[in-house]
C-alpha cells in the first residue's frame, strides 16, 4: 500500500524549518532548510559531524536550524523532522542518554523563545533536509546556502515542494 506525502508551505507569518541527521558506517552528518510562506529558501545548511548516534545527529541538525532562526530574528516557526523519536523526546522531556543533556537543554532553550509547532514528516516529504544532510559528508565544516549559492539539485527539490508535488511512500 502506498501513501502520498507532501511538503506543505507554512502559513504567513510562519516559516518552516526542516532538519535531518544521518549516520552511516564511517560518516555522520546533518542538514536543514528554512523556507518562507511562499516556499522560498531563506537559508539552508549542511555539516559533517563526528561519528555519533542517529538521534544525536538529528538533534544537531535541529539545534543548528533553531540557532539560525534566533540569530536572524525569526520567531514563528513550524518545525518538521522525520525522526518521531526526537519529537517524543522533546515533548515528553525524556532523557535516554546523559550524553544528550546539553544538546537537549540547548534545543529546549532555543524553542522557549519561539512561537512554534513541532511536527513529524515522513522522510519522503523531508527531501530537501535529507539532501542537505547527505551533502554534509562532502564538506569540511558547516556550510550555509542562500538563494545565491544553493546547490542545483536542492534548487530542483525546492521547486518540487513549492509546486506541492507528491512523494509516494511505500508502506
Amino acid at each position: 500500500m502506498d501513501k502520498v506525502v507532501r511538503w506543505v508551505k507554512p502559513v504567513y507569518p510562519f516559516v518552516k524549518l526542516n532538519s535531518d541527521g544521518l549516520v552511516g558506517s564511517n560518516i555522520a552528518e546533518m542538514g536543514g532548510i528554512i523556507q518562507n510562506f511562499k516556499g522560498d529558501v531563506i537559508i539552508s545548511y549542511a555539516s559533517p559531524l563526528n561519528h555519533c548516534k542517529v538521534i544525536y545527529a538529528e538533534m544537531k541538525g535541529l539545534a543548528y536550524g533553531l540557532e539560525v532562526c534566533v540569530r536572524i530574528g525569526i520567531t514563528n516557526v513550524v518545525i518538521e523532522v522525520d525522526a518521531l523519536s526526537l519529537i517524543q523526546l522533546l515533548n515528553n522531556n525524556i532523557m535516554c542518554y546523559p550524553d544528550f543533556f546539553y544538546i537537549m537543554r540547548k534545543i529546549k532553550s532555543l524553542m522557549a523563545g519561539l512561537n512554534f509547532s513541532l511536527v513529524h514528516i515522513f522522510r519522503e516529504g523531508n527531501a530537501c533536509a535529507d539532501f542537505l544532510a547527505k551533502k554534509g559528508s562532502l564538506l569540511d565544516d558547516v556550510e550555509a546556502f542562500s538563494s545565491i549559492n544553493i546547490p542545483q539539485q536542492l534548487c530542483g527539490l525546492v521547486r518540487l515542494d513549492k509546486l506541492g508535488l507528491p512523494y509516494i511512500r511505500s508502506i
